[in-house]
């Protein structure tokens, strides 16, 4: 048969939803998949167990208002007659206003709770407490505490508060006192001495009854052309909710009649307040037209802007000068060290008379110093002194030239910072001119705003005498028997949706987030390689050494023989053969199935060579007993050794081993001289087929070398331990390298029941017993 070739593509390519990885998750995490389900529907449970219920009691009011303002003749400033959702938002907002509340917490006897106490949940006794507590308290402490009652005798009870730290006797009728209050408790009708249950009461503080009130009181319109609201409360005992809606009612009755002029009170008050505001925004936009002119000293910014530009070019002008003078005083510093300076014009009326003189009286120095040298020589007394001379008068000179630079390099600084200042207030000049307008328009704005509202303010005025309200009830207040919440059959159904959404999602994450190889499918459809075969797991140890010999009959050397036949599939033109054996990285069975697929072609009556090409890391375990370590490849390729003296003879007849020597300073190089192609041709003539146990490509490039050079290649990945992306790198090397022949295998996969029924009579049973799998399971020492 001809050479099998390989057509890769560059990359992986696109893939759907690989159904045989998404039942390999869900049968690995089925525990997490019922816990996830049971969790979440017991939560439910537990959230209609263990939550109170909820009972809503509602009344229904019509509202009729008589405008006899209107009827006098007297209309609003907008002409308008007044809608009726003005009128029914309006009583809405008085109902839910704390002032008609406050009146309606003083017609109900709300002062002292009373509880049952229960494992978990607590029942108010509305109406229903066997004692009744009448109390004068001086220590707002004890506002909104528990205190428990517990009976001693037909007599006398007990007091516990504080957490069961306070503790104090009293009898019925009689005042009890304790730190800060004062109760008397009474029996009422409804006592019965035998009833065993926790009773504690709770005494309330206003401001908790007003906010309890308000957080559960709803109210709401119904129909805007008939003029009717609904008035609706909830809480966990119907009789409270019945009473407290009835109350409202009978206290909106009463209240309703003072209240509705209070209620055009309230607009004129609020009317009265954004009056306050607009004036005090007013005074604010007439404070920023004084601050502004006084600031900018006048109110006309084009001229503000001509006098900021004729600034700016002065401090140029003067900035250019400063710089000249610097640049010449540099001259003139470096003229004086170097003996050899001029002073222009323009530094002689720049520098002071006295640095003036000294800079003459530097040049007559040096004048002196050339007269001297046509009589003295340079070493002479009077040429020295004259230069020391020379040297004092240049050092003055120059001190008092850079104290000058000093004082020039600090007035430009100044200059700069006046022209930065300039600019800056040059660049907001534009901002500020519309500012100051936008400030003059919502000034005139603010203006006509204010006289609209005090147009308002009058129409309301004039229609607060004359509104007479008349109300009707068209419902009382209901008793619930149904409570509204929890709904239980919603609450179990949203238990059941989202335990199925959550076990969708987690499944849905676990499939996104495996990127191992788990199965031939895969393999097969993103490597774009043939596949050689599959070689199960084993529960054998793979140091054990030649497992097709040790476990003739298991699957693992089944599979093995079925590869070593499988190979006939990749024949090469010549009959000896070189297979390399790679992977990716370490742990993929690389060493395994070399050692065992050499042991399975040995039992064909081949002579068969094993080459360890690792050269970078020595076995752990070996085929044999290597007598001496410092011989194996690393030598041979370096010419130190000879091959023959290399080669160990293994405990399987036709089975060779050469192991990979000391570790060398330099392994890719050793491979890539052409000692190792002659090496291979030499050994071709003695060996029918010649396995190299190569490095893991994907961290060293001593696989790939052994790769070009071998006939066939297999390429290992190991079932749930190989990542996806490992298919890319074996894709990447075929594809740089122009490798021929490369086959993939995929080791390790785990043995599913079918598998090992379908084999059962053949095959050792691989499988661990229930016992084995009950302490792995437990980690419970055998």
């Amino acid at each position: 048969m001809e050479s099998v070739k390989n057509n890769i593509n560059p990359q992986i390519p696109a893939e759907g939803i690989d159904f045989n990885k998404l039942l390999v998750i869900m049968r690995n995490n089925l525990v997490w998949i019922a816990l996830i389900f049971i969790t979440i529907n017991l939560t439910a449970y537990l959230i209609i167990r263990y939550t109170q219920d909820r009972y809503e009691s509602s009344s229904e009011i019509k509202l009729d208002v008589k405008d006899e303002a209107s009827e006098l003749g007297i209309n609003m400033v907008t002409g308008q007659a007044p809608q009726n959702t003005d009128i029914i938002s309006g009583e809405i907002e008085m109902i839910r206003s704390k002032l008609f509340l406050n009146q309606v917490l003083d017609s109900l006897n709300l002062e002292v709770s009373y509880f049952s106490k229960g494992e978990v949940l607590n029942h108010e006794l509305f109406y229903n407490s066997p004692i009744q507590v009448d109390f004068k308290i001086t220590d707002g402490s004890f506002f909104n505490r528990p205190i428990f009652f517990e009976r001693e005798s037909p007599e006398t009870f007990s007091l516990i508060w504080n957490e069961g730290n306070n503790r104090i006797s009293g009898r019925y009728g009689m005042p009890v006192r304790m730190p800060g209050v004062e109760l008397t408790i009474n029996k009422n009708e409804n006592f019965v001495s035998e009833d065993e249950i926790d009773l504690f009461f709770i005494i309330n503080s206003k401001d908790v009854l007003l906010s309890y009130i308000i957080s559960n009181l709803s109210v709401e319109p119904l129909n805007y052309s008939a003029k009717t609201i609904r008035i609706a409360f909830q809480d966990n005992n119907p009789y409270k909710a019945q009473a407290i809606v009835h109350a409202i009612n009978k206290t909106y009755l009463n209240y309703s009649y003072e209240q509705k002029k209070l209620a055009n009170k309230q607009k004129i008050d609020w009317l009265n307040n954004e009056l306050q505001l607009i004036e005090l925004k007013m005074e604010g936009f007439e404070d920023y037209f004084e601050r502004f002119t006084l600031k900018n000293k006048s109110s006309d910014l084009q001229e503000d802007l001509r006098k900021t530009i004729d600034n700016i070019n002065k401090i140029d002008s003067q900035r250019y000068v400063m710089s000249r003078r610097l640049e010449e005083i540099n001259k003139l510093m470096d003229g004086l060290q170097g003996r050899n300076f001029a002073i222009t014009p323009s530094v002689r009326q720049s520098i002071p008379e006295y640095l003036y003189r000294n800079i003459d009286e530097v040049q007559n120095l040096l004048l002196e110093q050339q007269k001297l040298t046509l009589s003295y020589n340079e070493n002479t007394f009077a040429y020295r002194e004259k230069q020391q001379e020379i040297d004092i008068r240049t050092d003055k000179t120059t001190e008092q030239l850079a104290e000058l630079k000093k004082d020039w390099m600090r007035k430009l600084q100044e200059m700069n910072q006046q022209k930065a200042h300039l600019e800056a207030a040059f660049v907001n000049m534009p901002d500020q001119n519309t500012q100051y307008s936008k400030n003059q328009r919502f000034y005139k704005l603010y203006e006509e705003f204010y006289l609209s509202l005090m147009q308002t303010k009058s129409g309301f005025e004039i229609a607060q005498a004359g509104t007479t309200p008349d109300f009707q009830i068209l419902s009382p207040a209901t008793l619930p028997f149904q409570p509204i919440s929890p709904n239980r059959m919603i609450v179990l159904g949203i238990g059941f949706v989202g335990s199925m959404v959550a076990i969708f999602f987690f499944i849905g994450l676990l499939y996104l987030l495996h990127n191992r190889i788990t199965n031939i499918h895969e393999l097969e459809k993103l490597s774009g390689v043939p596949v050689l075969g599959v070689v199960p797991s084993s529960r054998y140890s793979a140091q054990e050494g030649l497992h097709v010999i040790s476990h003739p009959k298991s699957m693992v050397s089944e599979a093995i023989r079925t590869i070593r036949t499988n190979l006939d599939f990749f024949r090469t033109e010549k009959q000896q053969r070189v297979i390399a054996i790679s992977s990716t990285i370490s742990g993929e069975g690389k060493s395994f199935l070399a050692l065992n697929l050499g042991g399975a072609m040995a039992l064909s009556r081949k002579k068969v060579l094993l080459i360890d090409l690792d050269l970078r890391k020595a076995k752990s375990y070996l085929p044999v007993h290597v007598q001496d370590p410092s011989k194996g490849m690393s030598t041979v390729l370096i010419r130190k050794d000879r091959w023959q003296d290399c080669v160990h003879a293994t405990n399987l007849d036709f089975l060779d081993y050469i192991p990979s020597g000391p570790i060398p300073p330099n392994p890719s190089e050793l491979l890539l001289n052409g000692e190792f192609t002659n090496l291979l041709e030499e050994l071709k003539n003695h060996y029918d087929i010649i396995i190299l146990d190569t490095p893991p490509v994907g961290l060293v490039t001593d696989g790939i070398q052994a790769m070009m050079r071998a006939d066939i290649s297999i390429y290992i990945f190991r079932a749930n331990y190989s990542k996806r992306e490992f298919l890319f790198n074996l894709q990447r090397i075929v594809s740089i390298n122009k490798i021929v022949n490369v086959t993939t295998l995929l080791n390790a996969l785990p043995s599913s029941k079918k598998s090992s029924a379908y084999g059962y009579g053949y095959y050792e049973d691989e499988g661990k017993s229930n016992v084995d799998r009950i302490k792995s399971l437990f980690k419970v020492k055998a």
